[in-house]
């Protein structure tokens, strides 16, 4: 009986569908809905005017964040979703221990994620939804060094459209974000 009721949404679905497109192609429009019944997951409506999906990488070297005594030890390190870069750029690292991120960053500061990397670390995030207003993808690592460390990184992004794959590499004394495919 429920098979009986599934092919009949089917079809319902499948008519609906063609008296809405027209001659635009009944069977493409039916082929989708089927689609989406059968894995809701699947995204609806034209790439450029989805929100942008990122997936994000780190990968750590086996030396990083050397304490006193040179040996490695896990990181902190902060991703940022921001409207607009500069404020960030033009911090300083001694503000991030004394204000919280909205403040420092104001209206540029979207949200944000705390991770910890441990020395020699792979790991992938699952696929996460951007806000459209998101322009910008900052990271911040907090070093046990950071008077001798590059600690932060950004990237531009586009908020509608894309489907980014970040990758964060965490080295001795340097954090990079690079885009890849």
């Amino acid at each position: 009986m429920k098979s009986y009721q599934f092919i009949l949404q089917i079809l319902l679905a499948v008519f609906i569908s063609s008296q809405l497109s027209g001659c635009s192609g009944p069977l493409n429009a039916a082929s989708k809905i089927g689609q989406v019944i059968m894995d809701p997951n699947i995204p609806v409506g034209k790439l450029d005017e989805r929100p942008s999906t990122l997936s994000l990488t780190f990968l750590s070297e086996k030396d990083i964040n050397e304490n006193e005594e040179g040996e490695a030890s896990p990181i902190q390190v902060q991703i940022v979703y921001l409207t607009e870069d500069s404020k960030l750029l033009e911090s300083y690292y001694e503000q991030f221990s004394e204000s919280k991120l909205d403040e420092i960053l104001g209206k540029n500061y979207l949200d944000h994620q705390d991770y910890t990397i441990k020395p020699g670390d792979y790991k992938v995030i699952p696929d996460i939804t951007l806000d459209e207003k998101n322009r910008y993808l900052g990271v911040i690592a907090y070093y046990s060094e950071p008077e001798k460390s590059q600690w932060r990184s950004v990237i531009k992004l586009d908020g509608k459209g894309h489907n980014y794959h970040v990758l964060v590499h965490l080295r001795r004394l340097e954090v990079e974000m690079m885009e890849y495919e």
